[in-house]
C-alpha cells in the first residue's frame, strides 16, 4: 500500500487528484457514498483514504479497501473525550487509539457518529460492540504524526513523499 504524503501546505482535494492521476492515470468519476466516503467509479480502479492534520495531507492508495487517519503529536486537553472512554482504553496512548478508531471508521465508509460508542480499543485490538474486528491496524509515525493504516489485512507500507 502507498501512501503518499506532503508537509506543504496543500488543499486536500487538489492533492488527492494529483495521486490518483499518478496511480490511476485513466478517466474515473470520484463520487461518493451516502456516508460520504470518495471512491474512484471505475472497474478496477484503486481504493484510496484521504487524511489530513497539523503539517501533513497523506492518502493511502493500493488495491484493497483501506482507512487512514493521522494525528498531529502536540499537547492536547483529551480529558472530555477520555471520559467517554472505557478503562481500558483510559490506559492506552491517545493518539493510538483515536486514529484506530478513524482509520477504521474510514475504511468501513460509515461516520464516527454512527460507529464511535460501538467501538473500543484496548491492548492493541479493536472491537466493535464487544467482537474483535478482523483487520490489521498498521500504526506508524511520520513527519511528527501518528498514522493507522486499516486494512482487511496486513499490507507493506510505502511511504513517498511528494
Amino acid at each position: 500500500m502507498k501512501i503518499y504524503y506532503t508537509r506543504a501546505p496543500v488543499e486536500s482535494g487538489a492533492f488527492l487528484e494529483n495521486v490518483l492521476a499518478r496511480e490511476y492515470g485513466g478517466p474515473a468519476k470520484l463520487v461518493r457514498t451516502a456516508d460520504g466516503k470518495p471512491y474512484l467509479d471505475a472497474p478496477g480502479a484503486p481504493k484510496f483514504s484521504l487524511t489530513h492534520t497539523e503539517g501533513l495531507t497523506a492518502v493511502a492508495i493500493g488495491p484493497c479497501e483501506v482507512g487512514l487517519d493521522a494525528e498531529k503529536k502536540r499537547p492536547r486537553n483529551i480529558r472530555a473525550v477520555l471520559a467517554r472512554c472505557t478503562l481500558a482504553e483510559q490506559r492506552e496512548d491517545f493518539l493510538t487509539l483515536w486514529t484506530a478508531k478513524e482509520s477504521y471508521v474510514k475504511f468501513r465508509g460509515a461516520t464516527l457518529a454512527s460507529l464511535y460508542r460501538h467501538l473500543v480499543y484496548a491492548d492493541g485490538v479493536l472491537y466493535e460492540d464487544g467482537s474483535p474486528l478482523p483487520l490489521s491496524l498498521c500504526h506508524f509515525g511520520l513527519a511528527g504524526c501518528i498514522l493507522c493504516l486499516c486494512t482487511a489485512e496486513p499490507v507493506e507500507v510505502t511511504p513517498i513523499e511528494l
